[in-house]
């Protein structure tokens, strides 16, 4: 079997979908997962060092018992974080704990959680959880985030322990693995007969010894009524020994920290972010407690998994057809082409080729059997010129005349064939803006001849936009002609996905073979429209300067190698953070490079100027502000530029 070029395009890509199909779904998983977990942590983390921060420690310090709670410092430190806990769906309490260092003892100061009903706590240092009467009068116990109306079991340092809800309407009690904990008298009021006495709400706490599983263990039983603070200044802090020395060392150390890993304590499975307080005198006296619902990390590690195995799949089936497609798109007529191409370089005047449809390809294809009969017709009328003067002396000036309006005119259809090429070539530009709420776009475009080496384009998605820019080596037909090898190279880049070195090492490979010693340039740019997160690879271009909506101006350095086929591929990515109304500049050599009568070049110094002075345009009009103060430095109505000129501005709205 003959191993041809579409064979070797169809294997090859197929190799490479499988491999970026697998490796999409596995790095989608690990680096969605991965980031989901450090950006939800690091914010809990943030909304306790805020609470602590707004906190004065001296204040805190005194919050010893119930009536202190009438100190109008707690009420305001208590609407801040009520506030706060009302506005994070997946943080479960929000608390402060105080420290005594003299008798070693850790209890509470302020509680975010303000119960609608009376709340009965049943806590040991092995487990712990609520009970109160729901709307509809039903017994119900709160563990480890989730709400039981019926018997349920709990997963404790002593092993599986089951909690029995007897809701009757004579007797009510509850009780954990056979033993009563809650004998209920009322409910509005809550009161109960627990294993220390009987609590209510004018004998709010009591302690005793219980046994359960065989275990004899301290347990504290405290009223919480409707509409206060679940736990008031001074109630015992209790949970397990481990978390206890944690949060010791923590206040001490005066070092905040998250869970990084879920953490089994007394009232369940949590994550939980620490911050300490501090004060006056420097000392850690306390800290804020930020208990996190465990439950939206483990649903959306599986919800990204099944959505990386399915995009996983998708895009090998797709890839898979679309290696088909292009294998057989790219070779057919770009064997034609250089075939022509080839036979007129060895002086066959005759070639024509044809490539049937309506694409670049056989618009390129017309142009250039129109350019051979215009070659071939100048090249004999030329000849037949030249043997007409030698034999024709006496009539020298008239034949000179004709034949020189013969040379005009053949000249002016050549002309008609650059502008027919200037047409094609503009056709591969954007045709109009996308509509997006994300960004806002503008470009302009300027080829110092009729057709050029410069180009731009992007690709977009409801999630995001990839954009690019490049320029050829050289100017007129050979750099336009690459240009739109560029072009027609691009669908098969940005199927790389939202990775712009990938896309970048994917162009540098489609362009082998094809550049004839011409070079590259270029820059792929991919904006993430929900994280404002922008990472660019630049191979040999002008850095992207980034416009921040404060007026700064900052170049993204990320410097790879050129585009070349003497050259192998080397260029990185760049992550650079965009916010609401910051700009991103993409643009050629032939801006700052642009000279004025004086041959002084406009360079970057004047650019960055430009735009801080003109940042609050929108990025059509600030393309254009940019692109006119260019031609008037140059100093002509109609100038005509050293270099193409090229620009894209990009407008992140958030």
């Amino acid at each position: 079997m003959k191993f041809t070029l579409r064979r070797k395009l169809f294997f090859a890509f197929m190799a490479l979908n499988m491999i970026v199909s697998l490796l999409l779904g596995f790095f989608m998983y690990r680096v969605s997962a991965d980031n989901f977990f450090s950006t939800f942590c690091d914010h809990k983390l943030s909304i306790a060092r805020f609470i602590s921060t707004a906190i004065d420690g001296d204040v805190h310090e005194s919050f010893t018992s119930p009536e202190t709670s009438r100190k109008p410092e707690f009420w305001r430190y208590l609407r801040i974080m009520n506030a706060v806990w009302k506005n994070e769906r997946d943080v479960r309490y929000i608390y402060s704990i105080n420290y005594d260092r003299k008798n070693d003892r850790l209890f509470y100061a302020l509680d975010a959680n303000i119960p609608d009903q009376d709340l009965m706590w049943f806590e040991t240092e092995m487990f712990a959880f609520d009970m109160f009467f729901d709307k509809q009068g039903r017994m119900t116990v709160e563990y480890n985030y989730t709400f039981y109306n019926h018997d349920f079991e709990m997963d404790t340092d002593l092993g599986r322990l089951r909690v029995s809800l007897r809701d009757g309407k004579a007797r009510k009690e509850l009780l954990v693995q056979g033993v009563k904990v809650f004998e209920v008298l009322t409910v509005n009021p809550l009161s109960v007969i627990c294993p220390a006495g009987q609590v209510r709400r004018n004998d709010r706490i009591k302690s005793g010894p219980v046994t359960i599983g065989g275990k004899t263990m301290e347990c504290t039983v405290t009223y919480s009524g409707g509409g206060e603070p679940s736990s008031y200044p001074g109630n015992d802090f209790i949970e397990t020994e481990s978390i206890v020395r944690q949060i010791k060392k923590t206040i001490r150390e005066k070092v905040a920290y998250v869970d990084r890993e879920i953490v089994r304590n007394a009232y369940g499975s949590f994550l939980t972010a620490y911050s300490p307080i501090v004060n006056g005198r420097g000392e850690g006296i306390g800290l804020v407690c930020v208990d996190i619902n465990s439950r939206e990390v483990d649903d959306f590690k599986r919800s990204i998994l099944l959505v990386a195995v399915a995009v996983s799949a998708m895009t090998l089936v797709l890839a898979t057809f679309f290696a088909l497609f292009l294998s057989r798109h790219f070779t057919r007529p770009l064997a034609g082409l250089i075939t022509g191409v080839n036979r007129l370089a060895s002086g066959d005047m005759n070639t024509m080729v044809e490539i049937r449809g309506r694409d670049e390809f056989s618009r390129l294809a017309e142009n250039f059997n129109s350019m051979v009969k215009s070659l071939n017709a100048s090249s004999q009328e030329q000849k037949r010129l030249i043997d007409e003067i030698s034999e024709l002396n006496d009539t020298l000036e008239q034949r000179v005349i004709e034949r020189t309006q013969t040379i005009q005119d053949q000249s002016e259809e050549l002309n008609r064939q650059i502008m027919m090429a200037r047409a094609i070539q503009m056709s591969l530009l954007p045709v109009r803006l996308p509509d997006l709420s994300a960004v806002t776009l503008g470009f302009k475009y300027m080829p110092m001849m009729a057709v050029g080496g410069d180009f731009i384009d992007y690709h977009y998605t409801d999630r995001d936009i990839m954009l690019f820019i490049c320029d050829v080596s050289g100017h007129g037909v050979p750099a336009a002609f690459l240009s739109a090898m560029v072009k027609m190279s691009l669908p098969t880049c940005y199927a790389e996905g939202a990775d712009p070195s990938l896309a970048m090492k994917k162009l540098h490979q489609l362009l082998q073979g094809k550049m004839g010693g011409y070079f590259i340039s270029a820059v792929f740019c991919h904006i993430n429209f929900a994280e404002g997160a922008m990472v660019s690879c630049n191979s040999g271009h002008p850095p992207v300067l980034v416009v921040r909506a404060s007026g700064d101006v900052e170049p993204v350095q990320g410097q790879g190698r050129i585009v070349s086929e003497q050259l192998p591929f080397n260029a990185t990515n760049v992550t650079t953070m965009l916010k609401k109304g910051d700009k991103v500049m993409l643009y050629t050599d032939g801006i700052t490079e642009a000279r004025n009568s004086k041959q002084v070049m406009f360079g970057e110094e004047n650019v960055i100027k430009l735009l801080q002075r003109h940042r609050n345009l929108c990025a059509p009009e600030l393309c254009e502000v940019v692109y006119r103060m260019v031609i008037d430095y140059v100093g002509a109505s109609s100038p005509e530029f050293e270099d193409d000129i090229t620009l894209m501005i990009s407008e992140y709205n958030g």
